[in-house]
């Protein structure tokens, strides 16, 4: 069923587990991905970036999603990933998208309270879902350190723009697969202990270890986001299946074989953010 993102946060609230969010990298990919989690009884929020959306069609890719979620027993929501113009954020809300994100997190404090109020404005006229960021994560060229969110301007951000969820800085980068990210599970905590009402959103995942996933999770993260590893995995399994290929093979089976790879990654982070383990 296609639904929003709030209430399926809001579920895994109270079961203290997590939601996995997986990018979009192309229209392809969209029915595996919702059907694999459908298999594993998993909520599930599949979310694209703005250039992507755009490269698709903001409409042409939630009727795909609308559609395919119509036949399945689990929530599918459709997210914007890291829009900064509020005008990204409208063309996804008109093209159907069931939930956004404003991203003015290179912004100063007052500035991102106040463009993030008015993205929530839009979003909740159009009754959608809506997360911003407090904090930066990493992007492009790996450093060492990036801005963690102070955990008194979450509050702050919380209480005066009233979004649905989080995403905090706690040293995740964007993009990283050949390491581990070394991530700050103090700053995590000392944020969830103060805004303990709103789940947070894990940006990055894909290079943070398992175990530290899983803490990420008991310390109020809801919203888990991997997109690097799914790619990593279909470009991988595309670079055998498609090299090996002669050029008549039917492009159909090669690429059910590349979306293979990455319904068993996707496997994997469901079980790794719905691990019974994790439930209060």
């Amino acid at each position: 069923m296609y639904t929003t993102m709030a209430p399926m946060l809001a579920q895994a609230k109270q079961e203290g587990k997590g939601v996995p969010a997986f990018n979009i990298h192309a229209l392809e990919v969209v029915p595996m991905m919702a059907r694999t989690a459908a298999e594993k009884s998993c909520p599930v929020i599949l979310q694209v970036s703005v250039s992507t959306a755009k490269y698709i069609g903001f409409h042409l890719l939630s009727t795909v999603v609308r559609e395919v979620a119509s036949s399945l027993d689990v929530p599918v929501a459709l997210h914007l990933d890291h829009a900064a113009k509020l005008e990204d954020i409208g063309a996804a809300i008109d093209g159907g998208f069931s939930s956004v994100m404003y991203d003015g997190s290179l912004l100063p404090l007052s500035e991102n309270i106040q463009r993030t109020q008015e993205a929530v404005k839009l979003a909740r006229q159009a009754k959608v879902s809506i997360e911003a960021e407090l904090g930066i994560v990493g992007r492009g060229k790996i450093i060492e350190s990036y801005p963690y969110t102070d955990p008194d301007d979450a509050v702050k951000f919380v209480e005066e723009t009233g979004v649905d969820a989080l995403a905090v800085g706690i040293g995740t980068h964007h993009g990283q697969y050949k390491a581990k990210t070394n991530i700050n599970l103090d700053v995590l905590k000392a944020i969830h202990e103060k805004v303990r009402d709103i789940p947070l959103v894990l940006h990055g995942g894909t290079g943070v270890r398992d175990e530290d996933v899983r803490t990420c999770v008991r310390l109020g993260m809801h919203k888990l986001n991997f997109g690097t590893e799914l790619n990593v995995s279909w470009v991988r399994a595309a670079k055998e299946v498609f090299g090996a290929a002669e050029p008549d093979e039917s492009l159909r089976e090669l690429m059910i074989r590349c979306n293979g790879a990455m319904a068993d990654t996707i496997r994997k982070k469901i079980d790794l953010v719905r691990f019974e383990g994790l439930g209060r």
